[in-house]
């Protein structure tokens, strides 16, 4: 039995050194786009992680109302404030939830149908009702656009319908989608939200989210979509494995090509940037114990679960682990450990462990001690 513990620790060992590298990162693989014309893709602290031409002027389309919903905010206009809605003229096509002059929704009712529904009319009426004007509107627009670092942005109206002037880039919107969704949870929650339902011209309307991308890719995060004559647009963010990120895809050509894109950029981050490691299996055994009942029989100790995790490449992977001390005595299944691994702070995965259901006839000595972790370095480089 003793030979066989000891193959058990030799296989055991060989199996967790001949563990290839995760590869290396391609620094000259690109995600491979449809339809864009200038994209870009931010992790949450702000890091570039791939972009073209992304500060070329371009029309944001309907991304201008992340900007609108964040100025509303900041004013401090009650939310169940009625607003008498106002009669403007929107261009042919134009999104548009129905108000009608003389309506009285609340603040909170325009701001869900303008980020859910993407109505302009909703969007023009929140201008009005915080500022007294759409132009009045637009240089708060601005001078928040420039607190947030976005340099090639000029906001005309709060909307996003096509305006000489009204411009901005796959850069800056990045910029402001990972700033509104960290600052704003009121936009966060209301860009993953189906359907709302308002009253609008006399009649209760139920509009549903124009993010057709919500419900078909993990971890959608919303944010917005737009589009335009000259292209559609979207705005988008994600999280996974405890990463977030944000991209801004603009002039697709299709409605279709803007979601499209979005999930490849992000499913190239995640796989370009995010190694997949194993950090723990549970056909592992990690310690050998003796049974707290039985003097000559000894349990294995063994991981609950497969750990897996995903770490940027590169990057130190810290391990804080909790054990029983050496010597300790367990009966079936009992406790003996948790560890936890993360990264720059990151949860990437946690491990919990346990002695075995049945005994083992071996020496009454501990023949061996197996690691409970190994160096992941050579995994993540």
């Amino acid at each position: 039995m003793r030979r066989a513990i000891l193959l058990v620790a030799t296989v055991l060992l060989a199996a967790l050194f001949a563990w290839p590298a995760a590869p290396a990162l391609a620094e000259e693989a690109k995600p491979q786009v449809t339809e864009a014309k200038s994209y870009e893709i931010i992790d949450q602290d702000g890091n570039v992680l791939a972009s073209h031409d992304a500060t070329e002027h371009m029309a944001p389309a309907s991304i201008t109302k992340i900007m609108t919903a964040m100025v509303a905010l900041d004013s401090g206009v009650d939310l169940d404030k009625a607003c008498t809605i106002q009669d403007m003229t929107y261009q042919d096509g134009a999104q548009l939830a129905g108000y009608k002059a003389g309506d009285a929704p609340t603040l909170r009712e325009l701001m869900m149908a303008m980020l859910v529904y993407s109505a302009n009319d909703a969007a023009a009426n929140i201008a009005v009702a915080v500022s007294g004007s759409v132009d009045k509107f637009a240089e708060l627009m601005n001078k928040k656009a420039q607190e947030i670092g976005m340099t090639n942005t000029q906001f005309k109206n709060p909307h996003g319908l096509e305006e000489d002037g009204h411009y901005s880039c796959a850069h800056d919107l990045a910029l402001m989608g990972r700033y509104a969704l960290q600052n704003y949870p009121l936009i966060a929650a209301a860009v993953t939200t189906r359907s709302v339902t308002v009253t609008a011209g006399g009649q209760q309307k139920t509009l549903a989210s124009t993010d057709d991308l919500m419900g078909s890719y993990a971890g959608l995060c919303g944010i917005k979509t737009g589009a335009v004559e000259s292209g559609t647009t979207f705005l988008g963010s994600s999280r996974r494995w405890g990463v977030q990120l944000f991209s801004a895809v603009l002039g697709c050509s299709t409605h279709e090509g803007r979601f499209t894109d979005t999930a490849i950029l992000m499913d190239w981050a995640y796989d370009t940037y995010l190694g997949r490691i194993s950090l723990a299996r549970k056909a592992w055994p990690v310690r050998v114990v003796s049974d707290a009942d039985c003097f000559w029989a000894k349990r294995v100790v063994t991981a609950q679960w497969d750990a897996a995790g995903r770490v940027y490449r590169g990057q130190d992977v810290t391990w804080h682990t909790t054990m029983l001390p050496s010597g300790t005595m367990l009966g079936a299944q009992q406790p003996f450990g948790r560890s936890s691994w993360t990264q720059q702070g990151r949860p990437v995965a946690r491990e919990a462990y346990s002695a075995s259901r049945w005994l083992h006839r071996v020496s009454s000595y501990n023949v061996f001690a197996l690691p409970l972790f190994y160096d992941v370095a050579g995994l993540v480089s």
